[in-house]
């Protein structure tokens, strides 16, 4: 298939993602121009469609309810911040900075505009390999080679040395902290995609064109898969990089494998999927299926393990959303207190960061990754974001080493590297 402006999503699978298991071979869903869209800032909710616009006062979520009623299939995102409508109690007080994208946004198709395919039969043609004139440069398909962060250095290791303090006082037992990056970017953002996924393939890569701006994905991790009555959850906690030989990675996974920081660190997520994922699934019906497996990419091993529910039939979509929201692996445990941890701590605004990306369909199933590795392209600038789960023996130093790592996807794939000097 040859790509053009015609595709305003495509989401990629490199084993196991968005196509579940019904392709063993590295995938695409591809999908037409939609035939609407919403987003929404808290309930204040604009739709678009066929050149016009229309502002209601509603839940962003029971309105994707309505419309997969309808028997459209979604494509969007559900952003962090919208976390302060689905846990109760939680109200978000810190004034945050930089840019505000919408809490919520979906783009939405008719069955018939979706095509799925191997990964190896998609073209990108010429016009996808040109630099996009809404992106001005002064060397052609070549960004600037500086990452500006929203944090130096000390102050990301004072914020981790914060988030301890919770830790210490017996507030929290872990909370996920991050650190924003902003570079001029001149790219195509399909061309980007593309050479992003080449540099890492992933389970769930995604890209979507919401007009105003662009939304890049490069996940390796499912937050929620809905198949019939069955809800299943695969977090990941636990990071190590990979080796510069066959003998050394090795040594590399077994070092993550039996630390018991990390396996500590996982199983905390793995506890409060369970409790989330008990809110909404048939009793006694929860279970863990897989604990402390390892899972290999490019540029580092993850440790990942797997919960499943059985989901009773009268529960909607967005019941099942407000009752998880947001995924327990990039907030922390008990989740609430640390959502006010991050409120505190955090200066930024992560808008999709840290929420979710997914496609919903008419019949109630749905596959949603948790939203990182993410970039977001607008106005000639790129921003993204890298964190990292922090319990009671983190070392700060470590744990800003380990967001450089978790970058060097995106950045190698811009041709830049993060420099601390």
């Amino acid at each position: 298939m040859e790509l053009s402006n015609q595709y305003s999503s495509l989401l990629l699978d490199s084993g196991g993602g968005w196509c579940g298991d019904q392709r063993e071979i590295p995938s695409y869903i591809a999908f037409t121009q939609p035939e609407v869209s919403f987003s929404s800032n808290g309930w204040e909710v604009t739709i678009k469609s066929h050149g016009s616009t229309k502002l209601i006062n509603a839940d962003p979520l029971e309105v994707l309810d309505d419309y997969l009623n309808q028997g459209y299939i979604a494509v969007g995102y559900i952003g962090y911040e919208y976390s302060q409508y689905t846990n109760e109690g939680f109200n978000p007080v810190h004034k945050k900075e930089g840019d505000k994208f919408p809490d919520v946004s979906f783009l939405l198709f008719k069955h018939e505009s979706m095509v799925v395919g191997d990964y190896e039969e998609l073209e990108f043609d010429s016009q996808s390999t040109q630099i996009n004139e809404n992106y001005p440069q002064t060397k052609p398909i070549i960004p600037s080679p500086h990452l500006c962060p929203n944090m130096s250095v000390l102050q990301y290791i004072d914020m981790i040395k914060r988030g301890k303090s919770y830790i210490e006082q017996g507030d929290i037992y872990q909370v996920n902290l991050s650190q924003r990056m902003i570079t001029r970017f001149n790219l195509d953002p399909l061309t980007y995609f593309r050479k992003f996924y080449e540099v890492q393939p992933v389970p769930f890569g995604s890209y979507i064109d919401f007009g105003d701006f662009q939304l890049l994905s490069g996940s390796m991790e499912l937050f929620l898969r809905k198949k019939g009555n069955k809800l299943v959850t695969n977090p990941i906690k636990g990071t190590i990089k990979r080796g510069k030989t066959e003998e050394i990675d090795a040594i590399m996974k077994a070092k993550l494998i039996s630390s018991d920081k990390e396996r500590a660190e996982n199983l905390m997520i793995v506890d409060l999927m369970r409790n989330d994922l008990g809110r909404v699934s048939k009793i006694g019906s929860v279970k863990v299926n897989k604990l402390f497996e390892v899972e290999t990419y490019s540029t580092l091993h993850q440790m990942v393990s797997e919960v499943e529910g059985q989901v009773d039939e009268k529960v909607t979509m967005s019941e099942i959303i407000k009752n998880v929201f947001p995924p327990g692996s990039v907030t922390g445990a008990p989740k609430k207190r640390t959502l006010e941890v991050i409120d505190e701590l955090e200066p930024h605004l992560r808008g999709p960061y840290c929420g979710t990306i997914g496609v919903f369909y008419p019949n109630g199933d749905f596959t949603l990754s948790v939203a990182i590795r993410i970039m977001l392209t607008q106005f000639g600038k790129a921003t993204f974001f890298v964190g990292g789960g922090i319990v009671w023996d983190s070392d700060p130093e470590k744990e800003f080493d380990e967001t450089i790592l978790k970058s060097k996807a995106i950045t190698k794939a811009m041709g830049i590297y993060y420099q601390t000097s």
